[in-house]
C-alpha cells in the first residue's frame, strides 16, 4: 500500500493505519468511526406533536411542505430517535465500544457528545 488509504474497508485497515501512520492522520478516521455509530433516525410520522416523545434520545421535527393536491402548505411532525446506525462501519466491521474507546482514549464515564 502506498500512502494513506482512501478507503478503510476492514477492521484490519483501521489497525493498519495506527501502526503505519502518524496519529494526526489516523485519529480522525477512528473518531469518525466512533461518532458515526449512532444517528438520529426517523421512526414515524405523528398526527400531532403531542403524540411524540421528547427527551435525550427522542426528538420531534416539524416540516412545512407543499400539499400536492391543494397546493397549500401542510405542517407535518416526525419522530426521531438517537440510536445505533446499523449501516455504520462501526457495526458493519464488528467493532466494540470498548476497543474504539481504548484507541481514542475515551473515558468510559464520559457521556456521548456526538448527538449534535
Amino acid at each position: 500500500m502506498k500512502g494513506f488509504p482512501k478507503h478503510l474497508n476492514s477492521k484490519f485497515d483501521y489497525y493498519y493505519i495506527i501502526e503505519n501512520f502518524p496519529e494526526k492522520l489516523w485519529r480522525p478516521k477512528w473518531q469518525n468511526l466512533w461518532d458515526g455509530r449512532k444517528r438520529w433516525l426517523q421512526t414515524g410520522k405523528l398526527a400531532k406533536p403531542e403524540d411524540g416523545i421528547e427527551d435525550e434520545t427522542h426528538r420531534i421535527e416539524e416540516r412545512v411542505e407543499k400539499d400536492q393536491e391543494t397546493e397549500g402548505v401542510v405542517t407535518t411532525w416526525w419522530q426521531f430517535e438517537y440510536k445505533d446506525y446499523p449501516a455504520s462501519p462501526f457495526w458493519q466491521l464488528d467493532f466494540t465500544e470498548a476497543e474504539v474507546k481504548k484507541v481514542l482514549g475515551i473515558d468510559t464515564d464520559t457521556t456521548d457528545s456526538s448527538k449534535d
